[in-house]
């Protein structure tokens, strides 16, 4: 079921499941519907369950109990795929959801990538309950950018949106940018602009555009084994007041994309041709061309493999983040020298 349904129709009872890469839109989904129907009696009538510890029993107890002060309570179990695959659904639960209380909205939310071969998945399509919130596309993209800066007192070209989208990076396959990063981008562009007007100006004058230009300083640095320089540049980045994971996982696919362009070029591909195997606009295309000449193979390889090893630390240990990609630097540049 689309999930605009959620907007123009009358939901009002029953179990539904939430899921998709827009956490953003699921966000304000779960909003509107709590004021609708909770607004005043949250406190009482809003039920969050943690998906990684609750157990079916706990969910139906949360249903089952009347709600105080209000005609409907709301019930929202996050991380639904930690709980299919801790709990072994049985018929009874799934009669359970079938005869729900008209008092009740069920929301099971799933916050990482609920397998379509699940049980529970197949119940709630079944149902025509299944709630996907996916990548914005074309004109919903469109109108989210420039209803934003509207209620940011903010207007903007079309043409400029179009360009602001690109240089966003939003539709790239290959990166995994949501509405979340999108709206923090919108919110540095309004922040850096006085006018009312964004322009093209603006935008390229954005905190997006200075993280690209410190990403390949911070690269080049690192290629010339410049120790100083890299530390100097990654202060910088974190100047930005950008998070360590996005500007971490910025550096990973810069590294990739460079190397991918070489490997392809020596393989004989076009530009065209690798622009669409690896998933980029071609104004992003022409960066990394520009920019491919002052890498080589061998240090792009070598760093790559490095850059998963701090990947990994900075997942499984409570290290500070920063210290991780400090040291990450002094081992790298002190490396074959």
């Amino acid at each position: 079921m689309n999930y605009k349904k959620i907007y123009s129709a009358d939901i009002h009872n029953g179990a539904y499941l939430f899921y998709g890469r827009e956490k953003y839109l699921i966000e304000n989904a779960i909003k509107y519907l709590t004021v609708k129907y909770v607004k005043d009696t949250s406190a009482f009538n809003l039920t969050k369950l943690d998906g990684k510890t609750c157990s079916p029993s706990e969910i139906i107890d949360a249903c089952e109990t009347y709600p105080i002060m209000s005609d409907k309570k709301i019930v929202i179990v996050k991380d639904v795929v930690e709980f299919v695959s801790e709990n072994d659904l049985n018929k009874s639960f799934f009669d359970f959801l079938d005869n729900l209380s008209d008092f009740v909205i069920l929301i099971f939310w799933d916050r990482s990538n609920i397998k379509k071969t699940t049980k529970i998945y197949k119940y709630f399509k079944k149902k025509n309950r299944d709630m996907e919130f996916p990548k914005l596309k074309n004109i919903d993209l469109t109108n989210f950018v420039k209803g934003y800066l509207i209620r940011k007192g903010k207007k903007i070209k079309p043409f400029d949106v179009s360009y602001l989208i690109d240089m966003s990076n939003y539709n790239s396959r290959n990166e995994d940018i949501t509405l979340l990063d999108l709206k923090s981008e919108l919110d540095k562009i309004v922040s850096l602009n006085s006018s009312e007007v964004i322009t093209k100006k603006d935008i390229d004058a954005s905190i997006s555009e200075g993280i690209d230009t410190n990403i390949f300083n911070f690269l080049d640095a690192l290629m010339n084994r410049n120790a100083e320089v890299a530390l100097i540049e990654l202060d910088n980045l974190y100047k930005l007041n950008e998070p360590i994971l996005k500007i971490f996982t910025m550096v990973i696919r810069q590294v990739k994309n460079f190397l991918s362009y070489i490997s392809l070029k020596e393989k004989g591909y076009s530009n065209f041709e690798i622009m669409n195997i690896i998933g980029v606009k071609n104004f992003e295309l022409k960066k990394i061309s520009g920019m491919s000449k002052n890498f080589n193979k061998t240090f792009l390889v070598e760093f790559y493999d490095e850059l998963l090893k701090a990947d990994e630390l900075l997942k499984t240990t409570s290290i500070e983040d920063k210290l991780i990609m400090e040291s990450l630097i002094v081992k790298y540049c002190v490396k074959l020298t």
